[in-house]
């Protein structure tokens, strides 16, 4: 007899092999392998990094083999996020960004409804108590400071506002991370106000958020300048909203100009310091702006206060006192 059986002792040195009729040995059933996150199906595919047996719908291409579930979710955790200079997450959607937009909007619409018109907002009390206007402020509404940056004339003025802030704030944030866009935001805010105090008509109503917005672009063109980007585009647009805020009737340059210092400001405390400094430096630049606001606030007050306190002749404002 010839072939492996005629060897002595063949069935005990190949246990569970036995010869077919062909006179070939053929190996026992094994008993199939289930899938780990699916118990009830059966699968011949293992996890290359864990060795798990996985269907096809528990594995996932990796740069060698494929990885069940388990490890994916294991690698996705141990994985370090990306980060910007500032320490913000790379991959961080500008929440921030969005939710001043909505804001923005929910309040033109709230006015508009109280109003009964798009154009005319004068009927509506949130308007009439929430515009910006220096006498008022001197008179002890301090909340004007803040709410006239939401507030907005029309639908054209809240819709080139918001689209602004679409485009700067998304860059911007994405940079900086949440809690800095919106602390360079608030700042621009009220040193927009800051300067609306200081230099324009005390009885002259002012709204609107570009004041802020400005302050986001002039954020942008310290990150520019900071990591060396082409910025010829940015200076061109920021060149020509500065002339037009200047030429055209009815915009508040000193709002415009006021934002854009102070965004630049807190701006550049944020891009500049080394990471072992940056918190230091962030919040004694951020208190310094705050004082500084607060201080020009105060001495337009007081001089507003012996000058002009009274009710404008449209008997729009109330009286104030000094």
């Amino acid at each position: 007899m010839h072939g492996p059986t005629a060897q002595p002792g063949y069935r005990q040195a190949y246990p569970g092999q036995y010869p077919n009729a062909g006179g070939e040995p053929f190996a026992a059933p094994v008993a199939a392998e289930t899938c780990a996150f699916h118990p009830g199906r059966q699968t011949a595919l293992h996890c290359s990094r864990c060795g798990r047996p996985a269907c096809p719908e528990c594995l996932t291409p990796a740069s060698v083999g494929f990885h069940c579930r388990a490890c994916v979710a294991q690698g996705r955790a141990e994985q370090r996020p990306t980060r910007t200079t500032t320490g913000a997450r790379a991959d961080q959607k500008p929440l921030v960004t969005y939710a001043l937009i909505a804001i923005n909007l929910l309040v033109f619409l709230i006015v508009a409804i109280q109003a009964r018109s798009g154009v005319d907002l004068s009927g509506s009390a949130i308007y009439r108590n929430g515009t910006l206007a220096p006498t008022l402020v001197a008179g002890g509404q301090w909340w004007r400071l803040v709410t006239s940056g939401f507030l907005h004339v029309s639908v054209i003025h809240v819709g080139l506002n918001m689209f602004s802030l679409y485009v700067l704030g998304v860059a911007l944030e994405r940079l900086l991370g949440h809690g800095r866009f919106l602390t360079v935001y608030l700042l621009a805010l009220i040193g927009g106000s800051a300067a609306v105090m200081l230099f324009a008509d005390p009885f002259g109503p002012t709204v609107g958020a570009s004041g802020a917005i400005f302050g986001l672009m002039g954020g942008l063109v310290v990150v520019f300048k900071r990591f060396r980007f082409d910025m010829r585009s940015l200076i061109v647009v920021l060149a020509v909203n500065l002339y037009l805020s200047f030429q055209l009737a009815g915009i508040s340059w000193q709002a415009h100009v006021g934002g854009l210092v102070v965004g630049a400001a807190a701006t550049a405390a944020m891009v500049y310091p080394s990471a072992a400094t940056r918190r230091r430096v962030e919040i004694a630049s951020v208190a310094a702006i705050v004082i500084v606001v607060v201080a020009v606030v105060l001495l337009r007050d007081a001089n507003i206060g012996d000058r002009y306190c009274g009710i404008a002749a449209d008997g729009y404002f109330q009286a104030c006192t000094g």
